[in-house]
């Protein structure tokens, strides 16, 4: 090739040999810019990189019976979420329209459909405020998304950066009011309940912590084993600018399901007790009183403890509480408003005055101390309670009858006011706090210990009790009302204009204090002085009694298994979902055996015994009955003080057993403004037993 061919390729060659050197002059002159013109500025931005931990939520495990029916799980629902680190990485549009534009679509779907797209566009914006804590996780937008929105959500993905419709597992009771109150709910943790939740001792043992954001257990099952219920949470590393700008998110550790609790509870017994407890509840409004809508019943096992029905009504539907709730769903659950918040578990935590069932604390009592015997016969006349005082502080026998000469048995059997008012006195006589005692042997007033959230104490009133509880009060009282007449008097005397004015101004505050000493003294003798009537209220379970249905019915069953106090708890074991394995047992528990005598617990069971058959109270509720045997207590409890409104309304009250030889379950069950126990709760206690035991009525029932 000669000189004039091989020119254009020389000319190309330098050419080329040009751009390579000016490409890596340019690459050469930015390497030196970012490394070292620059880069202690990079080097700094770098530094302020930083991993973020986050969250990604389990499948939340199963809740079921004790034949293993599903009566909470977790479903697959869409739900629209909004993901700020996709949102925040779109280059194609600004995020506040993205927003703009997701309200106007979800319009037709939201929860009020009178609120504009202008207020649906702030109240996103709102949510996302209040999940800042947790902005490198998807916000939840909107709930259970119909498919028409799915569909529109697709076809406008382009136009919605960071906006998805994903499948989440969303708690589900499948069973509806079954059981609901047991159960509880699944909602957000509170700020406030942060604190409460990390001293979960099962918690602390795994090094979990709870934070903001958390789903957890709001009451019931729920709550109590929120911890083997939520499982373990996978572990997703978020990077971050010095900004708090997402960058990259990278899965490292993935979720794990939460364990299956296996309740002590009998569903279709359950649903039994529950069936049974509204169709009273109905026929009391009925015939009775309209405003009957509460109630409540326990089914016990007297040797183990464990719950086998606890029913509570109104009835409340777990799913109602899932998402966003609307005012009247919050007023029916939450507030008397309209009618008795649904979401109270009465039989855990409604505090009733027992009646006449705490007759047999009373019994036991006396024939402990021996101020009776059980063959000992009183004449059920007002003139057995003594004199004539003593008279005009007793009470007349109920219903207006006179039953004539009563032992023990009969007492119980009928129920008999007179009876327990005058050994209910002797044994106060004997020892002010003997009753209180023995009721708090047998689980009344006290906590029971049982596995759920929310359990109400209760009270037995005593002397003791009595005085400590009303005298502050009173105390405070008298010593402003002294400090009053002090400040009152001080200018008016200080300011006399002779000494007989100032003698005058002294006797008249000499007057008024003494006035208000005669006011403490009686205060103090009617409501801190213990005296003969709190003798006689508290004999018949009337008076500052006050007990739930579950206290109740454990301590029955701790009248007829012999004395043995157990605690009532209602998971009986937890199992890992995947191998089946148990990774926790609950065990019966005897929390005390009681100081009565066996004697004294074989008498009270026989005269239990007596009211279901005879004369007594409960012979009619299991005459067509023919299998049964047991022993039960009707009871009408006074709900207000006498000569008020409320004094002449009653609960109705019932606790049984059954059966007589070897007993196996206890009841207790209340139906407010349901008058007579027999009557009303005792129907609940029969439908219990009949489907407990299989047992057939002559009646065809």
């Amino acid at each position: 090739m000669d000189d004039k061919e091989r020119k254009p390729y020389t000319h190309r060659f330098w050419g080329l040999s040009t751009v390579v050197v000016l490409v890596f002059l340019i690459l050469g002159f930015n390497l030196w810019r970012l490394q070292i013109a620059e880069g202690s500025y990079y080097s700094e931005m770098a530094k302020g990189n930083v991993m973020q931990v986050v969250k990604i939520p389990t499948t939340r495990g199963d809740i079921v019976d004790k034949n293993n029916k599903l009566l909470a799980t977790s479903v697959p629902e869409f739900v629209l979420t909004l993901d700020w680190l996709d949102l925040q990485q779109s280059k194609t549009t600004n995020w506040k329209d993205v927003v703009k534009r997701l309200a106007g679509f979800i319009k037709p779907y939201w929860t009020n459909p009178n609120e504009s797209v202008d207020n649906i566009d702030v109240d996103i914006l709102v949510n996302i405020q209040n999940h800042q804590w947790e902005r490198y996780r998807p916000v939840t937008i909107l709930d259970n998304v119909p498919q028409e929105l799915q569909a529109i959500i697709a076809e406008h993905q382009d136009e919605l950066p960071g906006v998805s419709v994903d499948a989440t597992p969303i708690r589900s009771y499948p069973q509806h009011t079954l059981a609901g109150q047991i159960l509880g709910y699944v909602r957000e943790i509170g700020p406030n309940e942060i604190d409460q939740f990390n001293k979960n001792p099962d918690a602390q043992k795994a090094g979990f912590t709870y934070s903001q954001g958390d789903l957890v257990g709001k009451d019931g099952v729920e709550k109590s084993y929120d911890f083997w219920l939520r499982g373990q949470e996978g572990v997703q590393q978020v990077e971050v600018d010095n900004n708090a700008r997402p960058l990259s998110k990278k899965v490292v550790q993935p979720p794990e399901p939460g364990k299956t609790v296996q309740l002590t509870i009998d569903a279709d017994l359950q649903k039994t007790v529950e069936d049974s407890l509204d169709q009273v509840i109905s026929d009391v409004q009925k015939t009775t009183n309209p405003n009957a809508k509460s109630g409540a019943a326990v089914v016990i096992d007297v040797n183990t403890g464990k719950i086998l029905a606890m029913a509570s009504r109104p009835s409340m539907d777990p799913n109602d509480l899932i998402g966003n709730i609307s005012q009247a769903v919050s007023d029916k659950y939450f507030t008397n408003k309209d009618a008795p918040a649904a979401s109270l578990d009465r039989a855990l935590a409604g505090l009733y005055p027992p009646g006449s069932t705490f007759k047999m604390i009373t019994a036991m009592a006396a024939l402990q101390l021996k101020v009776t015997n059980p063959q000992e016969q009183i004449n059920d006349v007002i003139s057995s309670l003594g004199n004539m005082v003593a008279q005009r502080q007793g009470f007349v026998e109920w219903g207006g009858n006179n039953f004539g000469l009563v032992n023990l048995y009969r007492a119980i059997a009928l129920s008999s006011d007179i009876y327990f008012e005058v050994i209910g006195r002797r044994v106060f006589d004997s020892n002010p706090e003997f009753i209180g005692q023995i009721a708090h042997e047998f689980g009344l007033g006290t906590y029971s210990g049982v596995d759920l959230p929310g359990e109400a104490k209760g009270l037995v009133p005593s002397a003791a009790w009595k005085k400590a509880n009303n005298q502050p009060t009173y105390d405070k009282q008298r010593d402003q009302k002294l400090a009053d007449i002090d400040s009152k008097y001080a200018s008016k005397i200080a300011q006399a204009k002779d000494a007989q004015t100032k003698q005058k101004l002294q006797a008249q505050e000499d007057q008024e204090k003494k006035q208000v000493q005669v006011w403490y003294q009686q205060m103090i003798s009617q409501e801190v002085d213990w005296q003969a009537y709190d003798s006689y209220n508290n004999a018949i379970g009337q008076g500052y009694n006050d007990y739930t249905p579950l206290q109740l019915a454990d301590y029955v069953a701790t009248i007829v298994n012999g004395g043995k106090h157990y605690r009532p708890y209602i998971v009986n074991k937890i199992t890992d979902p995947i191998t089946g394995k148990v990774v926790k047992q609950n065990e019966p528990q005897v929390t005390n055996t009681v100081s009565i005598s066996p004697d004294v617990l074989n008498t009270v069971k026989q005269a239990m015994q007596a009211t279901t058959q005879g004369e007594g109270t409960a012979s009619f509720l299991f005459s067509d009955l023919p299998e049964f045997s047991g022993g039960a207590k009707t009871g009408t409890a006074q709900i207000g003080s006498k000569d008020t409104i409320s004094g002449e309304l009653y609960n109705g009250e019932f606790v049984a057993f059954a059966p007589y030889d070897h007993p196996q379950i206890a009841f207790a069950g209340v139906v407010e403004y349901g008058s007579h126990g027999g009557d009303t709760a005792g129907y609940v206690a029969r439908a219990a037993f009949m489907k407990y035991f299989g047992w057939k009525s002559t009646n065809g029932g």
